[in-house]
């Protein structure tokens, strides 16, 4: 059977969790973690925390709130390129939308499958003429989270070999076990953040992407919830900043871009 879309995204996000989990760092025969995940990733994580920690009176959680923001601010670049990309295509598409629409009604109305796939031909080139993309920005919304994947897998291995780490704590928060207000505080900011990066969206848009209002603080809720408090205050705080590059993107970068668009397109 077939799964749909939404299902398959349920799937992903009740199945990363347990791979992030476990099956990211090797033991050998003593149970010490070995492997370049280990030696490349994991130790110079915690030897970045353990540095910012010093400075603020072993104050982990501080340290990852630091890291957390330091790693959003070295992708910030990479993130507004990606997003400056899919609003281009989402305002040419808006632009080109009624006369794809009339170029769909006579493909409807075709009396023959060739002309059929002549006026088909014709959508085709309308897209190549203003470098539509087929795409359309789909997957954006999990390509960041693709993107920190390995970071994140850092930052839950760190605190958990690190006793120093996982031992300490936050206003009684333990930073090295699962805390269920973090998780839901999470999976609200990033339900705030889907709602804002539809800002400007025509309605057509938003009802395609709405799902994504959804699945996606449930997928965030499940990793952080199946994670130690310290790699949830982590996701929260990423989620914060996000919410504030989306709010940026819509309120400066996007009516710029739409400007641009009809000035070509015109």
């Amino acid at each position: 059977m077939k799964l749909t879309k939404k299902a398959q995204l349920l799937l992903v996000a009740t199945v990363l969790p347990l791979l992030l989990a476990g099956c990211t760092v090797q033991y050998n025969e003593n149970h010490e973690p070995i492997g370049w995940l280990y030696d490349y990733l994991v130790v110079p994580t915690q030897w970045l925390l353990n540095q910012i920690a010093s400075v603020f009176n072993g104050n982990y959680a501080i340290a990852i709130v630091i890291v957390s923001i330091l790693v959003r601010v070295l992708l910030m670049p990479t993130q507004f390129h990606q997003m400056k990309s899919m609003l281009v295509q989402q305002e040419k598409m808006a632009v080109l939308k009624p006369y794809i629409a009339e170029i769909t009604a006579r493909a409807e109305q075709a009396a023959t499958p060739q002309e059929k796939l002549e006026i088909q031909q014709e959508q085709m080139e309308l897209y190549k003429l203003n470098n539509v993309s087929l795409m359309g920005g789909i997957g954006s919304g999990c390509l960041p989270i693709l993107i920190t994947l390995p970071i994140w897998s850092g930052l839950y291995n760190a605190i958990l070999l690190s006793n120093e780490i996982s031992s300490s704590d936050f206003m009684g928060i333990n930073l090295g076990a699962q805390f269920l207000p973090i998780a839901l505080a999470t999976m609200v900011a990033y339900y705030v953040q889907s709602v804002v990066s539809q800002m400007g969206m025509d309605e057509e848009t938003k009802k395609q992407s709405r799902s994504m209002n959804y699945i996606l603080p449930i997928m965030m809720f499940m990793m952080t919830f199946q994670s130690p408090a310290g790699v949830g205050i982590y996701f929260f705080i990423s989620a914060l900043i996000q919410i504030l590059q989306s709010w940026i993107q819509n309120t400066y970068i996007r009516p710029k871009i739409k400007a641009q668009i009809d000035e070509e397109l015109n």
